[in-house]
């Protein structure tokens, strides 16, 4: 690994002293050691100019590397990062006033690509989603209004509350059925998440094949299955439907026809194509084994 460019903790950029020792180095394995490089010396002249014009080259590398990064960026190339986040700098404003601006830094916020980037990216969650209920009245999540609800699965309890006490401000309510705790400069505060509860769904499809438009055979029931699996992602409070499990298949293959779906849960059995319930604190989960696809 190289110990100048870009490393993993930045850019860090060849010293002039580096560079001259290289080029004399270099000098001495064409002509030998007998070179004459001292500083007073026309070779010794000649390297300190190709050093320091190497030396302006790391110096303008280093420039544009940290014109990619708000924190280090200063002047036009702060702008030009302040328009990708379609943000403008007032009128007479300081470059640490506006890069705080880009960057939200000490500022909480309710973004929801922002917490849930923040939440998907903990080591151990398997499955987050953040929930927003803008009316001003109970929705049919039975969340109250004006209300925020991070639903996750799996995760350490701490580095969830630090996530969200990024970007969640005091005062706004927390929907949810776990209570978990942060402390910060010894000030605490209490958040709520949603915590779905696993239900295992079964799934008996029925299906129709035949050749396609071109003659070609229809998937076997393993391939179809298959695909369904992969293609049915499931939100907490997503029903299993008819019209999604047909959707999906369906769209993935020209020469199938779903008949019927058969679900259950809980052990108990819906009726032919009726949706399988789920809550707004449970999320489905359908494994290989709970799903069969057959011909009628």
């Amino acid at each position: 690994m190289t110990d100048y460019g870009v490393v993993s903790t930045g850019f860090t950029r060849k010293p002039l002293t580096i560079i001259l020792a290289e080029i004399e180095a270099a000098l001495i394995t064409e002509f030998g050691p007998g070179l004459v490089q001292t500083s007073q010396s026309p070779m010794g002249q000649i390297n300190g100019i190709f050093a320091d014009g190497v030396s302006q080259v790391w110096e303008l590398e280093e420039d544009i590397y940290q014109s990619l990064d708000p924190d280090q960026a200063e002047g036009v190339r702060l702008d030009i990062l302040g328009r990708i986040r379609r943000i403008a700098r007032a009128a007479d404003e300081t470059d640490a006033s506006f890069r705080q601006a880009i960057t939200n830094a000490g500022q909480a916020r309710v973004d929801l690509q922002d917490i849930s980037r923040a939440i998907t990216a903990l080591d151990g969650v398997t499955y987050s989603h953040v929930w927003v209920n803008d009316t001003g009245a109970l929705d049919e999540n039975m969340m109250p209004a004006g209300s925020i609800c991070v639903a996750v699965s799996g995760g350490d309890d701490d580095e969830i509350a630090a996530a969200m006490r990024q970007y969640i401000v005091p005062g706004v309510t927390i929907f949810g059925t776990s209570k978990i705790e942060s402390l910060l400069d010894g000030y605490c505060r209490s958040f709520h998440i949603l915590r779905p509860i696993d239900v295992p769904v079964h799934l008996d499809i029925k299906v129709r094949t035949f050749k396609d438009s071109f003659g070609c055979p229809p998937p076997s029931m393993t391939a179809i299955k298959s695909t369904l699996l992969t293609g049915l992602y499931l939100l907490n409070g997503d029903d299993v439907t008819f019209y999604r499990v047909r959707s999906i298949i369906e769209s993935a293959f020209s020469n199938v026809e779903v008949i019927s779906i058969n679900g259950s849960r809980d052990g108990i059995a819906q009726s032919d194509n009726d949706d399988v319930v789920i809550g707004f604190i449970e999320r489905a989960s359908l494994a290989t084994e709970n799903v069969t696809v057959s011909l009628v």
